[in-house]
C-alpha cells in the first residue's frame, strides 16, 4: 500500500520521531520532500528587503532559537545577490558587494569565537558612529542574552551598548542608521492559519483519497477536520490567546506543534499495520486531543514547549453545567435543534470510536450511571474539547466558558473601541482599589492611592485615567494584543489579559487571587509609583472606612 510522502514530511517535525530534523533553516529542505517545501511571506522579510534596497542601515535581528533569524539572513542574501547561498561559510560571515557598499551578514553571533565577536561589534560600532561613511553595513542574527552580556563585559563597546539598550527599551528608538528587530515581538497567531492552509492543500493528500485505509485513518480525519474554516479559526483563537498573554511561540515550536496536531506522531506505516487495539488507541489521536498533548508521556511535554503552554488553556478541564448536560443528555432534550446539534457532536466517526460512545452513553443512562463511571472520566473532557473546536457559536452556547478566562470577550472588545474602554475603565478602577487596599471599595469613579493600612495618599479621578491602545507596527507581523493603563499620562500599568482578568475578578469580589502570582509585582509597583506622586492634604487625614449599611469601604476625611 503506497504511503503519503507528505505525512513523512510532517514527521520530520515530530521531535519524538527518529526522522526528526533539527534544522529548520528553510523549514527543512531535504530533496526527498522538496515538493512539499513551503514558505510564509512575512512582514519582517518584506521590511528588510525594502530597507536594504531603499535605505540601507545596520540591523541586528534577535529572538529565540527557532524564530527564523538565520532563515531571514539567507533570504536577504538571496534577494540582494545574483547567486543563492547554498552553504554558510565556516565562520558564518558573508560579505555582499552592493551599490551602496558592503553588507556583512553574520549568521549567528553566538556561534563565533569571542575575539571575532569583539572585532565585528567594534566594526559595527564604528559604522554606526560614522553614519556608515565607511560603506560597511551589518545584518547580524544574535541571541539577546548573549549580545547584552558580551556588550556589558567590554567597556570599549560602551557606545554600542547604549544604542542597543535604547532599542531594546522600545522599537521606536530605531532610526535610519541602526535598528534592532526583536522577533520575540512577533505575535504567534499570525502564521498559524497560513501553515494550516498550506499543509491542508488537497494536492498534499491526493494519495490518501485512493487509500483503502482512509476510513480508519486518524491522520486523514485530522486533515479533513483541520481543513475546515471553523476549526482553523478556533485553532488560531487558541494561539491568539497566547498573544494576549504576551507568550511567544517560535516558528519552530509552532511547526512542531501543528504537525503533531495533525499526525499525532503517527505515520502511514502505523496506520497500515494497525489492528483492533491499535485503532482504539488511534481514535484518541484526534487533533483536539493532540493539541493539548493528551495520551502522551511527560517526556513529550519536555520536548514540545507548545504543549506545556496550551495545557493551561485546555477547555476539557473546565466544567460548565449547561455544556456538560448537553454532552450527556442533548440527544433526549426534546428540542429538535439541540438533538440535531448533539448528533453533530456525537457522531459515528473515528474519534467517537465509530459509534461506541453513543452506545456507552445510552447504557450509562439506562442503568442510572451505576454500572460504569468511565464515561465521565474518559469521555466528557474529550467531548468538551470537541465542543470547543467544532460547535458553531450560533448554537446558543458560549464556548468561552470552557476557558480559564472569564473576561476574554470583554478584553477583545476593548481594541480600538473607546466607548467600551470608557465603560470597562470603571470596573478596572474598582479592581485596582480592591487590589491596593485588600477591601471592596465603593468607588468606580476615583482611584485611591492607598495600601493595606487603608490610608488614602491621593485620589485620581476617572478622567485622569486612560486606556491606551497597543501600537500598530509596520516592520513585523504584529497584531495589537495588550494595553496600557495610564494615570495623569505619567504612571503606567502594562495590561495584558492576565492583568485585565485579575482586575475584573477583583472588582466583582471574585476569586481574583488565583491570578495573583502573575499580577502581584506589576500592580504593587504601579501602586507605589502612584503613592510617590501623591500629594496628601496637609491638615486632613483621608482613609477608607467600612460602611455599615453597604458593607463596602468608603472614603472618609478626618480633620487633624
Amino acid at each position: 500500500m503506497e504511503n503519503n510522502k507528505f505525512v513523512n514530511f510532517l514527521d520530520q517535525f515530530n521531535v519524538l520521531s527518529p526522522n526528526h530534523s533539527k534544522i529548520y533553516d528553510e523549514y527543512t529542505s531535504d530533496t526527498e520532500y522538496s515538493n512539499y517545501n513551503f514558505t510564509i511571506k512575512t512582514k519582517v522579510q518584506e521590511h528588510l528587503e525594502n530597507l536594504f534596497r531603499e535605505n540601507p542601515q545596520s540591523l541586528i535581528l534577535t529572538g529565540n532559537a527557532g524564530d527564523g533569524k538565520t532563515r531571514l539572513c539567507r533570504i536577504i542574501h538571496d534577494q540582494l545577490s545574483s547567486n543563492e547561498l547554498e552553504h554558510w561559510p565556516e565562520d558564518g560571515i558573508v560579505d555582499l558587494r552592493l551599490d551602496f557598499g558592503t553588507l556583512r551578514i553574520v549568521k549567528d553571533l553566538s556561534e563565533l569565537r569571542d575575539d571575532v565577536i569583539l572585532e565585528q561589534l567594534l566594526r559595527l560600532q564604528e559604522s554606526i558612529q560614522s553614519r556608515h561613511t565607511n560603506k560597511l553595513f551589518y545584518l547580524i542574527a544574535a541571541n539577546e542574552g548573549k549580545l547584552t552580556k558580551f556588550l556589558s563585559q567590554h567597556n570599549e563597546l560602551a557606545e554600542l551598548r547604549r544604542e542597543v539598550s535604547n532599542r531594546f527599551n522600545s522599537f521606536k528608538n530605531n532610526n535610519q542608521v541602526f535598528s534592532i528587530i526583536n522577533l520575540l515581538d512577533v505575535t504567534s497567531s499570525v502564521y498559524v492559519e497560513k501553515v494550516l492552509e498550506d499543509w491542508n492543500k488537497e494536492e498534499n493528500w491526493e494519495a490518501c483519497n485512493s487509500c483503502k485505509k482512509n476510513g480508519s485513518c486518524i491522520i486523514f480525519l485530522n486533515h479533513q477536520r483541520t481543513s475546515g474554516e471553523l476549526v482553523q479559526k478556533r485553532i488560531v483563537e487558541q494561539y491568539r490567546i497566547l498573544d494576549y498573554l504576551e507568550t511567544h511561540i517560535t516558528m519552530r515550536e509552532m511547526l512542531i506543534h501543528l504537525s503533531f496536531m495533525i499526525t499525532g506522531g503517527l505515520t502511514c506505516e502505523d496506520i497500515n499495520r494497525a489492528g483492533y487495539k491499535e485503532l482504539s488507541n488511534h481514535s484518541n489521536k484526534i487533533y483536539y486531543e493532540n493539541f493539548y498533548g493528551h495520551h502522551l508521556s511527560p517526556h513529550a511535554f519536555a520536548e514540545m514547549r507548545a504543549l506545556r503552554i496550551f495545557k493551561a488553556l485546555d477547555p476539557g478541564n473546565y466544567s460548565h453545567s449547561d455544556i456538560d448536560d448537553f454532552i450527556m443528555n442533548g440527544d433526549i432534550s426534546g428540542n429538535k435543534a439541540i438533538e440535531e446539534l448533539h448528533q453533530e457532536l456525537v457522531d459515528d466517526s473515528m474519534d467517537m470510536q465509530f459509534g461506541y460512545f453513543s452506545r456507552k452513553l445510552r447504557l450509562y443512562r439506562d442503568h442510572d450511571g451505576i454500572s460504569d463511571h468511565s464515561i465521565i472520566e474518559d469521555w466528557v473532557q474529550k467531548l468538551r474539547r470537541k465542543f470547543y473546536f467544532e460547535i458553531n457559536n450560533s448554537a446558543g452556547f458560549d464556548r468561552h466558558v470552557l476557558l480559564p478566562f472569564q473576561y476574554l470577550s470583554d478584553y477583545i472588545s476593548l481594541f480600538n473601541n473607546q466607548q467600551t474602554q470608557s465603560s470597562i475603565k470603571r470596573n478596572l478602577i474598582s479592581g485596582l482599589n480592591r487590589s491596593f487596599s485588600g477591601r471592596l471599595v465603593d468607588s468606580k469613579a476615583s482611584l485611591f492611592a492607598t495600601s493595606q493600612n487603608l490610608m488614602i495618599y491621593d485620589e485620581f479621578k476617572s478622567k485622569e485615567i486612560n486606556i491606551i491602545d497597543d501600537l500598530i507596527r509596520d516592520d513585523i507581523d504584529y497584531l495589537p494584543s495588550k494595553f496600557t493603563l495610564s494615570v495623569q499620562k505619567e504612571i503606567k500599568l502594562p495590561m495584558n489579559l492576565f492583568i485585565f482578568e485579575y482586575l475584573m475578578r477583583a472588582q466583582g469580589g471574585g476569586t481574583h487571587n488565583i491570578l495573583r502570582e502573575e499580577a502581584d509585582i506589576l500592580i504593587d509597583t504601579f501602586k507605589n509609583e502612584l503613592i510617590k506622586i501623591s500629594e496628601p492634604e496637609e491638615f486632613t487625614l483621608t482613609v477608607l472606612k467600612r460602611d455599615r449599611d453597604s458593607g463596602l469601604f468608603v472614603k472618609v476625611e478626618i480633620d487633624l
